[in-house]
C-alpha cells in the first residue's frame, strides 16, 4: 500500500497546468457551441484558445511525467506545483535531496536543446536554444526561482540549484549541460541527478521539506 501521507504532502504534479487546460477546453467548447457560424472574429478567437489549450495540455503532461519519476526516487522529499509568494507563477517541482535542493521546471519540447556561446566573446554568457528558438528566458526564470527558494531557506550552506527538465526533446547529440548556473537535462536523467549522494541526512531533508511546505502553498 502506498505511503498516503508522503504522497499527499507533495501535492499533485502538473495540477495547475491541468486545471488551466481543462478551463480553456470548456471555454473553447462553449464558444464553438454558441458562436454564429459566420462571425469570423469569434471563430478566430476560438482558434486562439485552441492553440493555448494545446500548450497547456503539453505542459500538464510534461509536469506529470517528471512528477511520477521524482516520486519514485528513494531518499528524497518532493513538493509539486507550488505557488510563488506574491506572484502568479508556480514552481513545478522542488526536490530536497542529500546533495541539496533542486528547483525543477518541466517543459515538453520535441526539438533539440543546445547552448551557444557568442564566438570570439568568451565573457558573454551562454544562451539556451531549443530548435530554432532562443529559450534563454527559461534560464533566467529558473535562476530567479532558485533564488527565491534559497531566500526562504535562509541557509547559505545548502546548495539550491535550478534545473530545466525537457520531456520529449531530441537528445540525440548529447544530454545534460549547464547554462548560467542552471542545469538542463531530460526526464530520463533527472532521477540520477537528484538521487546523487550528499551531506544532508534524512532528518535535515525532512526539516527543509517541512519549512518549504509551510512557506509555499499549492498552486
Amino acid at each position: 500500500m502506498p505511503d498516503r501521507s508522503r504522497a499527499e504532502d507533495r501535492g499533485w504534479a502538473g495540477s495547475s497546468a491541468h486545471h488551466e487546460y481543462a478551463r480553456l477546453r470548456r471555454e473553447r467548447e462553449r464558444m464553438l457551441r454558441d458562436a454564429p457560424p459566420l462571425l469570423r472574429d469569434l471563430l478566430a478567437d476560438a482558434a486562439r484558445h485552441s492553440r493555448a489549450l494545446s500548450a497547456w495540455e503539453r505542459g500538464a503532461k510534461g509536469e506529470a511525467i517528471v512528477g511520477r519519476i521524482l516520486d519514485g526516487v528513494d531518499g528524497i522529499r518532493v513538493l509539486h506545483d507550488r505557488a510563488m509568494p506574491g506572484r502568479s507563477a508556480n514552481i513545478d517541482h522542488i526536490v530536497i535531496a542529500p546533495s541539496g535542493v533542486y528547483v525543477i521546471d518541466a517543459k515538453h519540447y520535441t526539438e533539440h536543446p543546445r547552448f551557444e556561446a557568442p564566438p570570439g566573446e568568451p565573457d558573454r554568457r551562454r544562451r539556451l536554444w531549443v530548435g530554432h528558438e532562443d529559450r534563454t528566458a527559461l534560464v533566467d526564470a529558473a535562476r530567479w526561482q532558485a533564488a527565491v527558494i534559497s531566500a526562504i531557506l535562509g541557509e547559505p550552506g545548502i546548495p539550491v540549484r535550478g534545473v530545466l527538465c525537457f520531456v520529449g526533446a531530441d537528445w540525440t547529440t548529447g544530454n545534460g549541460f549547464v547554462v548560467d548556473g542552471v542545469g538542463v537535462t531530460s526526464d530520463s536523467r533527472i532521477a540520477a541527478l537528484v538521487g546523487s549522494p550528499g551531506p544532508l541526512d534524512p532528518a535535515s531533508i525532512a526539516r527543509l521539506h517541512e519549512l518549504l511546505d509551510a512557506s509555499l502553498s499549492p498552486a
